[in-house]
């Protein structure tokens, strides 16, 4: 879901990144703030938020797939989420059951999710916020010996519940600790490769039918990257 975005932006972004992540040991864990609601196990709710960097700043997708205990999508419901303190009404796509909507900007406190349809529901669940993060090392434009160990450094206020960090040639599961040592035996050379970090946060929806939950992913990615042997 990453999109381009100009190597100006991205510098403005970096620099405004560094300056609201702290440099201490993250705060945390989120998920000690999560909270599964209540309802009345009627609805299947999947709703999935995937915040990313885009031109300008920040862009949210809000995803939210609903359904009834036979499996069929409901259509018609009403889908708020509480996102940077405001309500915003997730809208009905042109598919039946799948809620749609973009939010501009990253959020500052805990998401909440209710849904409602006739006599089915689900109320008040809470997703603790992982917030934003920057990737200190590698700089994007950076030239890294390929074959060493690449030490991969990230700095972020909150600690997530789980996090992945990945190239086109390599991916892992990590610790939000803020360092990560991917082997030199992952690091070939490459005239122009990146690497992401995505951390997230999820909760199951209690008062949901089994397989409800509620997710943020957040993304951040350093482009532009060159391996070259012989450093």
């Amino acid at each position: 879901m990453y999109r381009t975005t100009s190597k100006a932006i991205l510098a403005l972004a970096f620099a405004a990144l560094v300056a609201s992540c702290s440099n201490a040991d993250p705060i945390g864990p989120v998920e000690d703030r999560n909270s599964g609601g209540t309802g009345n196990e009627t609805l299947l709710v999947v709703a999935q938020i995937d915040l990313e960097l885009n031109v300008g700043g920040f862009l949210a997708d809000f995803y939210v797939v609903v359904e009834d205990a036979t499996g069929a999508p409901v259509s018609g419901a009403t889908v708020t989420i509480v996102w940077d303190r405001s309500t915003v009404t997730v809208q009905e796509s042109g598919t039946p059951g799948i809620y749609e909507a973009e939010v501009t900007g990253a959020a500052s406190g805990d998401l909440k999710l209710d849904v409602v349809k006739d006599n089915m529901y689900v109320h008040d669940v809470v997703l603790g916020n992982v917030g934003i993060h920057a990737i200190l090392e590698p700089q994007p434009g950076a030239t890294i010996p390929a074959n060493q160990d690449l030490t991969v450094r990230w700095a972020s206020d909150l600690k997530a519940q789980s996090a992945s960090l990945f190239s086109p040639d390599w991916d892992f599961d990590v610790e939000d600790n803020g360092e990560f040592v991917v082997p030199g035996a992952e690091v070939d050379a490459s005239s122009s490769t990146w690497i992401e970090l995505e951390r997230y946060n999820e909760v199951e929806i209690t008062g949901g039918l089994t397989g409800s939950y509620f997710e943020l992913e957040v993304e951040y990615r350093v482009e532009d990257l060159t391996i070259a042997t012989g450093l």
